[in-house]
């Protein structure tokens, strides 16, 4: 069977973890350490980011951005239906309410002609999602922000080390969230998540929400949360950031055997802004055959999934809040697949998944 994701790792990399795991045992500093410390300062090389701050989830780095820049009750979030509904459940927690934006039907990303000239008083962010880790068109975005006054927050949970000509993912808004669960590209052995921002200030004061809204010991300036990316986590992490930068070129050489191979088949890809570079979190065809070629593939041994089946708007815990026409969305969450698509895939079965597809088309 293929599967969909490979969480495996080779052996020197798994050398490399099970020493560092232990070194971090032995220094029997479990929280806010040294290795935390190191991983932030890499990470924030990497990225190319002024400061980055390691935290519990990637849910947990929407949330404290959000809160870190005073965005919460009584406020609107302009985002995206066609996302995991943890980007919405983020908003939520801090009061705020998503209000949610069609995508442009290329990128797969959010669409601001969807939304121009309709936007309420009470709409103070836009939080793009860089679906798939193929970024948005930042642009657009950010001149649309600064029209409208509002507060920038990527989502770029699926999208690190992703690129806009030289900037990275996670270096175009007023502060972006990563997460390092363990399926994204680089993942950690648990939960994890990471802020990133330009600003000194609002990275201080993340620092201290994910810590309680402590100032010092025991003294809480504010009422933060508990949320905390842990030494074994980073440690773990900052030795799989040196294999990101090509394991997210190996991503992108399959993607591109796969739209060479399949491209003549009556299948729609995910396209990517001229002078961008998606990262490739995972391989998506559209087509309204899409139940079919997913039951087709699964008797072939290969291993398929749905990201995401239904618009976040669509779901029973999301249904009362705003939105605007969303056709684009509608049409994806009932046609998306995603195909396998990591690192260690090998040729021979990248070759033997492109081989079924075709297989397919030539039945129906």
């Amino acid at each position: 069977m293929i599967p969909l994701v490979d969480l495996s790792t080779d052996k020197k990399l798994t050398a490399k973890i099970k020493a560092t795991v232990c070194d971090v045992i032995d220094s029997k500093n479990y929280i806010l350490g040294e290795r935390l410390k190191s991983f932030e300062k890499k990470f924030t090389g990497f990225i190319g980011a002024e400061d980055a701050v390691g935290v519990g989830s990637g849910t947990d780095a929407l949330r404290l951005c959000l809160r870190a820049l005073g965005v919460g009750a009584g406020d609107m979030v302009l985002t995206v239906g066609f996302t995991s509904p943890f980007t919405a459940i983020a908003i939520l927690e801090e009061g705020a309410m998503p209000v949610f934006c069609d995508i442009d039907p290329e990128t797969w990303t959010l669409d601001v002609k969807s939304i121009e000239g309709k936007l309420d008083s009470h709409i103070k962010a836009i939080m793009p999602v860089h679906i798939y880790g193929n970024p948005c068109n930042m642009d657009v975005i950010l001149e649309f922000a600064k029209k409208n006054n509002l507060v920038v927050i990527e989502d770029a949970c699926q999208a690190v080390g992703a690129s806009i000509g030289s900037k990275m993912t996670g270096t175009f808004g007023d502060a972006a969230a990563f997460s390092f669960y363990p399926t994204k590209n680089l993942g950690g052995m648990g939960d994890g998540g990471m802020v990133t921002t330009a600003s000194g200030e609002t990275a201080e004061m993340i620092r201290v929400l994910r810590h309680g809204g402590q100032t010092k010991r025991f003294w809480h300036e504010y009422a933060g949360i508990n949320s905390r990316l842990d030494e074994m986590q980073a440690a773990i992490l900052e030795e799989k950031l040196a294999y990101l930068k090509e394991d997210n070129r190996k991503r992108a050489g399959l993607a591109g055997k796969y739209v060479r191979e399949l491209g003549n088949l009556p299948l729609k890809f995910q396209e990517v802004l001229t002078g961008a570079f998606s990262c490739w979190h995972q391989f998506v065809v559209l087509t309204p055959l899409r139940d079919r070629l997913k039951e087709f593939l699964l008797k072939k041994d290969i291993t398929t999934d749905i990201y995401y089946p239904y618009a976040v708007y669509s779901q029973k815990a999301f249904m009362e809040f705003p939105k605007f026409k969303t056709p684009v969305t509608d049409k994806l969450s009932g046609q998306v697949l995603s195909i396998p698509l990591y690192p260690s895939l090998s040729d021979g079965d990248c070759d033997y998944i492109i081989k079924s597809i075709k297989e397919f088309f030539k039945t129906v």
